[in-house]
């Protein structure tokens, strides 16, 4: 028989039970948890996308065309959240718009760690709904964790490895699903490493001298070996049969390493303070729910380290550290912090409750407890007004004036659903900063050889070397604020003549504009007449010679609608922002 008395006793708390919550309390709190999901998914679906998501989404979709991570193009974080939402572009193709639909895979990601604070707490009677319903009335947890990110997927897997510590399987199922689930958080973020630290400490003390007659906190601590080694020896045969290890290991460690050392970062309380601000009230609940817990882990003397407990409160401050100690402290970073808040502010109300006796306080409790997390969903109801509409309508723009083999550029990926132009598709503060001269030598370059035809401004290309933007302005003509197409502006000297250049980058059709500028004028390319005001180029440079009254012209691409267009200059990039 696996599961012995003590043991049994060990896996749950060993306070005397509360009285279980009428039937109706739980029916409405799940329909509050349903609500909540509605509210979050619209979060999700009008929210507007911050540039990080752009990376991840255009990672996902090369990863759906058959591109290796770190072989093919730069990354630094681990790959799973793009592996998986890979599938989304497999499935609907190359629209640039289908970002939207990634967002909407993020829902049952947020469910899972929804599931994971409730498994927690699932011996906590109300405490099991409540954590859920805290956790999605916490708006900065709402906010990131319906965003495309490894983040979101890591802290769920996180929680979900905790969670099956605390139910009643055997023990060889709960250490086996334990250990494949935290090995999946960190293939889905390093940062999984650190504040999962509690989890691989707690498996090398099942096998101390003094520890080997107790049971284990991780139920089978052989058994979350073998969970976590065939999540670890299925990453490695994906490593070794693309080829790609090495190139994982130069960015993924390495490079991670040396992004932490030496970037240029800010203080942790500069997002941690605003959080005060608004979810102050959760963290004092936390607090209590926190010292109620480690109280009756201190009943426990010399057995301790056996309860699941001791995993989930050790785990809060690993998972605030996490956040701290990292040289650009962002408030992604506080999700799993946030996760085992949620747990334990429940268990804080919990406390409350059991320590007031006469109907009239715990009724003033609870409403309060209502206003407190009304204010949580107000703020993530004002999330929704940061709307992605004309970002969306950017997106759509792309796909109707570029087909999905055009190649494109910015520092982001903000294209989306287009080959990149540049192996480093998107560069950080460090990477601009160490790698400037490669920057300024290489993307000129990678830019023609590719035919890159399409430019996105975004918040990062101010830090790139001011001859890339200098060749970026020369070579790129605005479509609007946000989209730039190749081609190139030339002023008229006032005899009425220009005797120029123009550098083709692709073999394709281009036009003049103004198409008036041809009237009673002539334009000669490589020496031959041009009549029309569309014609079609070859790759390289051309001589252009023009004699006419317009104080400028332009030559530009054809976009694939075949609508010929006029240059927007002095409008401002609204499209990419930080958060």
């Amino acid at each position: 028989m696996e599961v012995d008395g003590k043991e049994a006793m060990l896996s749950h708390p060993i306070e005397e039970r509360q009285a279980a919550t009428p039937n109706w309390h739980s029916v409405a709190s799940v329909i509050a948890i349903g609500a909540l999901l509605g509210l979050a998914a619209a979060v999700a679906w009008l929210k507007a996308f911050s540039i990080d998501e752009f990376q991840y989404a255009h990672a996902a979709w090369l990863v759906a065309h058959g591109q290796i991570p770190y072989r093919d193009f730069f990354e630094h974080h681990f790959p799973l959240i793009y592996q998986m939402l890979s599938l989304v572009f497999v499935i609907t193709g190359d629209a640039p718009s289908g970002i939207l639909l990634l967002r909407a895979a993020m829902i049952p990601i947020l469910l899972l760690s929804c599931l994971g604070v409730a498994m927690v707490n699932q011996h906590e009677h109300a405490a099991s709904l409540l954590a859920p319903l805290l956790l999605l009335s916490t708006p900065t947890f709402v906010r990131f964790a319906t965003e495309i990110r490894p983040d979101a997927l890591a802290c769920a897997f996180f929680l979900t490895s905790i969670g099956v510590l605390h139910t009643s399987w055997r023990p060889t199922y709960r250490g086996l699903c334990c250990g494949a689930l935290a090995m999946a958080a960190v293939w889905s973020s390093q940062k999984a490493i650190a504040y999962q630290a509690p989890l691989f400490l707690a498996f090398i003390a099942a096998f101390l001298p003094c520890r080997r007659t107790e049971p284990s906190a991780l139920g089978s601590a052989q058994a979350f070996a073998v969970g976590a080694g065939a999540v670890l020896s299925a990453v490695a045969t994906y490593l070794v049969v693309t080829h790609s290890y090495k190139a994982c290991w130069q960015w993924c460690i390495a490079w991670a390493l040396e992004h932490q050392r030496a970037y240029p970062g800010f203080p942790w309380r500069s997002y941690f303070d605003p959080l005060l601000a608004t979810d102050g009230w959760l963290l004092a609940l936390a607090a209590l729910g926190s010292l109620t817990t480690l109280r009756r882990l201190l009943h426990l003397r010399n057995q301790f380290l056996s309860s699941p407990d001791s995993i989930a409160l050790a785990a809060l401050p690993t998972a605030f550290l996490s956040f701290a100690l990292q040289r650009a402290a962002f408030p992604y970073s506080l999700l799993p912090f946030l996760a085992l808040v949620a747990v334990f502010a429940a268990r804080g109300v919990n406390s409350l409750s059991g320590a007031i006796r006469s109907p009239a306080p715990r009724a003033l409790s609870v409403t309060l407890l209502v206003i407190l997390a009304g204010f949580g969903v107000w703020h993530v109801m004002l999330l929704a007004s940061s709307s992605n509409v004309h970002q969306r309508t950017v997106l759509e723009r792309i796909g109707m004036l570029t087909d999905h083999t055009d190649a494109a550029y910015d520092n982001s990926g903000g294209y989306v659903t287009r080959p990149h132009a540049y192996f480093y598709f998107y560069t950080d503060a460090l990477l601009r900063a160490t790698r400037r001269d490669m920057l300024q030598r290489e993307i000129p370059g990678a830019l023609m050889s590719t035919g890159c035809v399409l430019l996105v401004h975004d918040i990062r290309e101010e830090g790139l070397p001011s001859s890339v933007k200098s060749f970026l302005a020369e070579h790129y003509q605005p479509y609007d604020g946000d989209l730039a197409l190749w081609g190139h502006r030339y002023q008229i000297s006032p005899t009425g003549r220009l005797d120029a250049r123009f550098l083709a980058v692709r073999d394709d059709r281009y036009f003049l504009e103004p198409e008036r500028a041809l009237a009673g004028a002539t334009l000669h390319i490589d020496g031959k007449a041009v009549t029309s005001p569309e014609f079609k180029l070859s790759r390289g440079e051309h001589a252009v010679l023009y004699e006419g009254s317009a104080p400028e012209i332009h030559i530009l691409w054809l976009p694939r609608n075949g609508l010929r267009w006029r240059p927007a200059h002095n409008l401002q990039p609204t499209f990419s922002r930080l958060f």
